[in-house]
């Protein structure tokens, strides 16, 4: 009798404390979204009874970024560019188009090129990223796919991985030209050394024009963003600001003294390039005349703080502030960026078609308006 007692008591325990979580957590919540959220307009005298309905209402009010987060998993991301899953990215047609190294996919066999039919037993494409996180860390994510004219499933524990925010750097030969190539993946705190060095790479080549690779590149830290800005940017005064309710904006200024890159930039972007990426390229392409092509971008032009829910590791990812220029605009709007090449093609072709507008956009012209 003792061992069955004993496990009623530690999960009536666990249990109670969830409920306790659960509770302070929605008031700690109504009380933070009351005092620092940028559209408090859309929620005045509105109340929820759980996370899940107030999150959901504001999805409906037309904030997609307002997320529960947990504390752990946020700050490895940060910090290091690691995340909780099992490490693929796939396009729209469900292909894998990267499994991550030393990942938990590629530790179980998943291979780039494998068609994903369904994850957990979902078979709506849009479903599947949420899938995956509301799968603990250690639980068993099971994955079916197509491989060639074969159906493989595989059964893979999700854990740890890293996300390199420097993805690949290359010299590509164009029309006589040396182009140099990077592409970056996120803005977390590994990013600024990495990016850095690949910059002094190219540099040391003595590359033509820079074709800077934004795609899927989901954003990350404004501080990082700023940091890499610097790298190309250099004037006086304020270079943007972020706006919030009830507090000082936070003014970010240039930096005196030479670039460190100083040749043409051009750089692409697509549907998936939001937020702190979104902010580079508009401030690459306002005050280093950079050319964009790609695909309308996110539109995200806001950005969060977070804040502890609970002592049960969630954490409050807010819409708290508004990235704007010097003159008040926003960065971009709700449509996104709209690029100076319009490019929907995607892989290898896209990049093809982004180099033949920066030959024409930077070089062809740029040689015409000469004297």
């Amino acid at each position: 009798m003792g061992i069955p007692v004993f496990i009623l008591i530690l999960i009536l325990h666990v249990s109670y404390a969830q409920d306790l979580c659960s509770k302070e957590a929605l008031s700690r919540f109504k009380e933070i979204v009351n005092k620092h959220y940028l559209w408090k307009d859309r929620i005045d005298g509105v109340e929820w009874g759980s996370l899940d309905e107030a999150i959901a209402y504001l999805r409906r009010k037309g904030d997609r970024w307002t997320a529960i987060t947990n504390i752990e998993e946020d700050r490895l991301w940060y910090s290091k560019a690691k995340m909780f899953g099992i490490g693929i990215r796939w396009d729209d047609e469900g292909t894998i188009k990267r499994v991550f190294k030393d990942s938990p996919a590629e530790k179980s066999g998943l291979k780039e090129g494998d068609v994903i039919l369904s994850i957990n037993g979902v078979k709506d494409k849009n479903l599947w990223s949420q899938t995956i996180r509301s799968v603990p860390v250690g639980g068993i994510i099971n994955i079916k796919v197509k491989r060639q004219e074969n159906l493989k499933e595989f059964h893979i524990v999700k854990g740890e991985f890293s996300v390199p925010p420097v993805e690949e750097v290359r010299i590509i030969l164009l029309d006589h030209k040396k182009i140099g190539y990077i592409a970056l993946t996120n803005f977390t705190n590994p990013a600024v050394e990495e990016f850095r060095k690949a910059l002094e790479f190219l540099n040391s080549q003595d590359v033509d024009a820079l074709l800077l690779d934004l795609r899927d590149n989901g954003g990350g830290l404004i501080s990082v963003a700023k940091s890499i800005a610097d790298m190309f940017i250099r004037g006086k005064g304020v270079m943007f600001y972020l706006e919030g309710r009830n507090r000082a904006p936070d003014v970010y200024e240039f930096k005196d003294g030479e670039p460190l890159f100083k040749k043409p930039v051009l750089v692409l972007v697509n549907r998936w390039t939001a937020s702190a990426a979104e902010l580079l390229t508009v401030l690459l392409r306002v005050y280093d005349k950079a050319v964009i092509a790609g695909e309308l971008t996110v539109g995200k032009y806001v950005g969060s703080n977070m804040y502890k829910l609970d002592d049960c590791g969630r954490v409050l990812r807010l819409v708290t502030f508004a990235m704007k220029l010097p003159n008040g605009d926003n960065i971009t709007s709700d449509e996104g960026i709209l690029p100076d090449c319009v490019i929907k093609a995607k892989n290898d072709e896209g990049l093809s078609m982004a180099l033949d507008c920066l030959l024409k956009r930077i070089f062809e012209e740029s040689s015409i308006a000469q004297p």
